[in-house]
Formats: C-alpha cells, sequence, structure tokens
C-alpha cells in the first residue's frame, strides 16, 4: 500500500486543485480521501475541475466532505484542503454508495446505503467509511441504520461548517452532495484498525429523557431540557456551548458505558434542545464536563487501543475524525491532538482528517475485537491504515 498526503491553503479553488493534485499523482491514486472547509463555497466545481485534469484521469475514487478545518501531516488549518491518496495495486477493490433522504429519514437513508454497498463487497471484515450530511442527519439513526444492514466494524463522522450548524457537505468523485449519506468500501488486502476516545466526565444528578422527537429533547426529568442542563451546570445554556456540552447517554440497562450528545441548536420559546443525533424515550442521562487536559486524555485513551504491539501490522497512514467542539475547547486548530497521535504512534505518517459535527466508531477491546459501532460526539476517532 501506499499513501501519500496533501494539503492547500490558497484560497483560489482551481489552484488548490492544482496542488493537491501535483502532489498526488507520483502514486496514481485508486482512491483520494478529500476533506475541505466550507471557503471554497459557493461550490467546489473549479476545484475539481483542477484535480482531475491534473491527475489525468477521472476513473479516481474521490470521497470525503466538508469540515471546520482540516487536518494534515504537516499542520491543523482552520481554512483549506487536504488529501490522502491511496494505491494498492490493485489488491484492493474500492467502491462506493450514496443516498440522499437524510433529513426525511437518516435510518431509511443509511439503510439503503449499506446494502448498495453490501452488493459490491459482502465481506464482513471489509474497509468500510461512513460520511453524513452533519446538518441535515440524525448520527444516531445513520449508524443504526447501516448497522442493521452491515455486520462488521466501519467508522466515519458526520460533515461539518464552520460553526453556523446549517450546511454540510459529502463529495463523492466531483459532485457535492446535500442531505447525503456515504459509504467508501476497500475489499481486498487493507489492514486497518480503528478506536475512539473523549475525555468526557459525567457529573451532578441523573435525569431521564421523558418526551423527545427525533433528535429534539423536550423534557428532561419534569423539567425542560435546558433547565435541567441548566441547573447540572449552574448556568443557562447559551450558544457558546453549542457541540461542546455533552448529555452522556447511558446503554441500556448500564451504569457505567454511555455515548456523548451535543446541542446542536437551543430552543428558547420551549427550552428544548436538539442534539446531533437522536436519544430514546426513557434513556438515563447526565451533564458532561472536561478541562483542556481531559479532552487530550482522550487521544491518549483512544491511541492505547491502538498499540503497535496488538495491531498485528505497522501503521503506514492516519485518518482522524475529531469533534469541532474539540478544537474549540482546546481553543486551536487541532494541532494538539496530531501531535499527541503521532507522539503516542511514536512517528509520522502521512495524514488527514477533518474537525467534524460528529463522530461514528465502535471501541477497540484489548484481544483486536470490537463493540458494536456508535454515534458520538466531542469524541476523537482515529482510523490506523497499513
Amino acid at each position: 500500500m501506499r499513501y501519500v498526503s496533501a494539503k492547500s491553503i490558497l484560497t483560489d479553488p482551481y489552484r488548490a486543485g492544482l496542488e493537491i493534485g501535483t502532489a498526488l499523482v507520483p502514486i496514481s491514486p485508486e482512491v483520494i480521501l478529500l476533506f475541505a472547509s466550507t471557503s471554497y463555497e459557493p461550490d467546489f466545481s473549479d476545484f475539481f475541475e483542477a484535480l482531475y485534469d491534473t491527475l489525468g484521469t477521472d476513473s479516481v475514487i474521490v470521497f470525503g466532505g466538508t469540515g471546520d478545518g482540516i487536518y494534515e501531516t504537516s499542520s491543523a488549518e482552520n481554512y483549506g484542503v487536504s488529501a490522502l491518496g491511496i494505491s494498492s495495486d490493485g489488491r484492493v477493490s474500492w467502491s462506493t454508495a450514496i443516498e440522499q433522504g437524510v433529513q426525511a429519514d437518516s435510518f431509511a437513508a443509511a439503510g439503503a446505503c449499506a446494502r448498495k454497498a453490501l452488493a459490491s463487497c459482502p465481506a464482513s471484515s471489509a474497509f468500510r467509511m461512513v460520511l453524513a450530511d452533519g446538518a441535515k442527519a440524525d448520527g444516531h439513526a445513520i449508524v443504526g441504520g447501516i448497522a442493521a444492514e452491515i455486520p462488521g466494524p466501519f467508522f466515519g463522522g458526520l460533515t461539518a461548517d464552520d460553526r453556523k450548524f446549517t450546511s454540510s457537505k459529502v463529495f463523492l468523485n466531483g459532485t457535492e452532495y446535500e442531505d447525503a449519506v456515504a459509504i467508501l468500501t476497500g475489499c481486498g488486502d487493507i489492514a486497518f484498525a480503528f478506536n475512539g476516545s473523549s475525555g468526557w466526565t459525567p457529573m451532578g444528578h441523573e435525569g431521564v429523557v421523558e418526551d423527545n422527537q427525533g433528535c429534539e429533547i423536550r423534557t428532561i426529568s419534569g423539567q425542560t431540557a435546558q433547565g435541567f442542563m441548566a441547573g447540572e451546570l449552574g448556568k443557562p445554556l447559551g450558544e457558546a456551548d453549542l457541540a461542546i456540552v455533552p448529555l452522556a447517554a447511558y446503554q441500556a440497562g448500564s451504569s457505567e458505558h454511555f455515548f456523548l450528545r451535543t446541542t446542536s441548536h437551543l430552543h428558547p420559546d420551549s427550552g428544548a434542545i436538539t442534539t446531533f443525533g437522536s436519544v430514546e424515550k426513557g434513556t438515563v442521562v447526565r451533564v458532561c464536563s472536561a478541562s483542556r487536559e481531559d479532552v487530550m486524555r482522550g487521544v491518549t485513551d483512544a491511541m492505547q487501543g491502538l498499540t503497535l504491539d496488538f495491531l498485528g501490522f505497522t501503521p503506514s497512514a492516519a485518518i482522524v475524525i475529531s469533534c469541532a467542539g474539540r478544537k474549540w475547547l482546546l481553543a486551536d486548530r487541532g494541532e494538539k491532538e496530531i501531535s499527541a497521535l503521532f507522539e503516542h504512534l511514536g512517528y509520522s505518517v502521512p495524514l488527514i482528517g477533518f474537525p467534524s459535527f460528529g463522530e461514528v466508531s465502535p471501541f477497540r477491546l484489548g484481544d483486536g475485537t470490537y463493540t458494536g459501532v456508535n454515534f458520538h460526539n466531542v469524541t476523537f476517532v482515529v482510523c490506523l491504515l497499513g
């Protein structure tokens, strides 16, 4: 396997496409993973035109989306584009699937997308990466729809914008999609492992979700959702808390295992909150908090589940999907997390990624197996490729 990462912070989309294409063309990539800030909008057509012109072929799979900035081996940036070229020399068969309609029914759209992905590669051990429109999708339903069809592990995230929570895009083969979920599948000789962790800690009293509709939580234990969270935090929720202050939602029957949900919108008239992923009625929740040190501990915990002694392969590339809320709390562009990853790995590899509006990953266990896949918020997810 050959990997090359590249980035461009040129503001002109055509010139940025030329820069990325020039960096990747020497390995004749079969697949390009590509993440970009929304600064190239209203559309990315000039960028993709230049990219394909430079590559000299339109047969390369381009898979990615927008984020609140980019990560690349050399740095993290608030704007620009990053890309990872992958060439297996024919050892991996690559395919993609996409389905629109996540705003109307994320579960159904994700299930339809998963069935398309399975048709091209039914192997449960295949590499699978999922991306969905972070402004419109219910991340929990996206994971549920895919998991209902695909037995093996997968990872990915919700695409993002620059903290406006209004518009994000999925890229597939030079076209931008909204209201969509997409899956990249690699079937064949490819080694990979992924893991995730947050660093956030539940605090205060438990509450029970009593009234909700999709991603909107209206009441928790007899209070409005905002009232419950304000009581635990000691202050009202504000715009600065969006995507940063999460609820720990406990799995049924467990007082230990939970996933995190952050708010994307506050409803001042009703006191409800909208989260990036739905939570079922009756779920036990607690408000969480984290210091900057806690956030960085999440990187450490994720990488400890990917130690070289237990991987069975030598990592040659990395993909990072880290919640934009982590970046905002750390008050940097994401470079601290990237530096910590390389420190734990012990060396540098081609790397790309993006700050997301939600993360998708199982947890990797000590024996190399995985838990079920969950949708997360304020979580650091890393995929290592061999």
